[in-house]
């Protein structure tokens, strides 16, 4: 069990960690707008599914950090068992901000962050599922985290495992 004085710290670390997501979501949105698929160097097909994904992105970005919120909110009335969960929503949160920007750039190294977008999702996902107190809340946590998991996984096959600007600078390499 917790003591007042550890679950306090938690809290605080928590707290200034949201801020902290909180600013860098706004500035992502600034700066990183989703890619417009008719001035993409892809096809439609692929514009599309780029949207799509760094949409799901954001709104699972915007939904860990509500259940962020939330799970602190729980903590802070005595159920300490959401501080684990606040943390893995925190997490969340951040590896979505950066898929969502990523994307937004094209950038080669966007199938990295995008396989590991899927994997913290699925990892929320089912932190959220295994609490004793499945509410409203964390039942919208678990859609949106699922729905960016299925999103970002099916981009990562869709490219192969790799993005093409990657194809460019192995060639570069390989005739040095």
């Amino acid at each position: 069990m917790w003591r007042r004085r550890e679950l306090l710290g938690v809290l605080g670390t928590s707290a200034a960690g949201l801020a902290w997501a909180a600013s860098r979501s706004e500035a992502a949105q600034i700066q990183a707008p989703v890619p417009d698929p008719r001035h993409s160097a892809h096809d439609p097909k692929h514009g599309q599914m780029l949207n799509e994904c760094a949409e799901a992105c954001g709104h699972c970005e915007a939904t860990c950090n509500q259940m962020f919120h939330h799970c602190l909110m729980l903590a802070g009335q005595g159920k300490t068992q959401h501080a684990k969960m606040a943390q893995i929503a925190a997490d969340c949160a951040a590896f979505c901000t950066l898929s969502a920007a990523m994307i937004a750039r094209h950038s080669a190294l966007m199938v990295e962050s995008c396989r590991a977008c899927g994997e913290a999702c699925r990892r929320c996902a089912e932190e959220c599922g295994s609490s004793t107190e499945v509410d409203d809340m964390t039942k919208t946590c678990i859609t949106a985290c699922r729905r960016c998991e299925e999103s970002c996984r099916n981009m990562v096959r869709a490219m192969g495992g790799e993005h093409h600007h990657e194809h460019t600078s192995e060639r570069a390499v390989e005739k040095r």
